[in-house]
């Protein structure tokens, strides 16, 4: 089972800077959002003995994100890794949007993979490539119950590969996947054993109403 859940709303949202390797914080509101997502996974985790690792991206606010899910569901051991990290935005890191406008590079056309929209930053090729990559290295991905906090690009990534998607495939489908903020996915095998999504960008944790239990699905209990 792989967990993936984006960091809260953090400050280059509020203060309009770039993304990408910015190392921004979360705002009261995203760590308020974070706490949501840590009680509904430990209402969820409640009474299963199943050992979990806890990865998490290097950024500032992917590891706060991951240090208050590890604090409410008792994980002792948190894994920052570089490879979790968002695209690498290079020079336009850190930097106001409107900063970043004088260094983008507009790209020929919007399906290049091998295309750097800012100096010394990474291609989409780059980008997926360092995402599964240093995942696949690190990771059981089929035998590991796996809570991953990062970035909405490498959740997307993570997602096209347990698909069995390449970067070129999902460039050629035109496919992609939204992933809002405090979000939470949930990928594992199915009783056909096939590799599912259980939960796809699900925030009911931020609203009143309830969603699926991580171990409950259409088709019964996760296994």
């Amino acid at each position: 089972m792989i967990i993936l859940v984006r960091h809260g709303e953090a400050t280059h949202h509020t203060e309009h800077l770039t993304g990408g390797w910015t190392d921004s914080e979360l705002t009261a509101a995203g760590r308020q959002q974070l706490h949501a997502v840590a009680s509904k996974l430990a209402k969820d985790f409640a009474g299963q003995d199943r050992d979990l690792r806890l990865l998490t991206s290097d950024l500032k606010r992917a590891a706060a994100s991951a240090q208050i899910i590890a604090g409410k569901l008792g994980i002792t051991s948190v894994e920052p890794y570089e490879f979790l990290r968002e695209k690498n935005n290079g020079q336009a890191a850190g930097l106001t949007e409107t900063a970043a406008k004088a260094l983008y590079q507009q790209p020929p056309t919007l399906k290049e993979l091998h295309h750097r929209n800012y100096p010394g930053g990474e291609t989409r090729q780059e980008f997926y490539d360092r995402n599964v990559q240093g995942l696949l290295k690190c990771a059981d991905l089929e035998r590991e119950n796996l809570l991953i906090v990062a970035h909405k690009g490498t959740i997307q990534n993570i997602i096209f590969h347990w698909l069995g998607m390449d970067i070129t495939t999902v460039n050629s489908l035109n496919f992609s996947v939204d992933i809002l903020p405090s979000s939470v996915t949930v990928l594992g095998i199915n009783k056909w054993r096939e590799h599912a999504i259980f939960r796809l960008n699900d925030t009911s944790h931020l609203h009143s109403r309830e969603g699926y239990g991580i171990f409950e699905f259409k088709y019964g209990k996760y296994h």
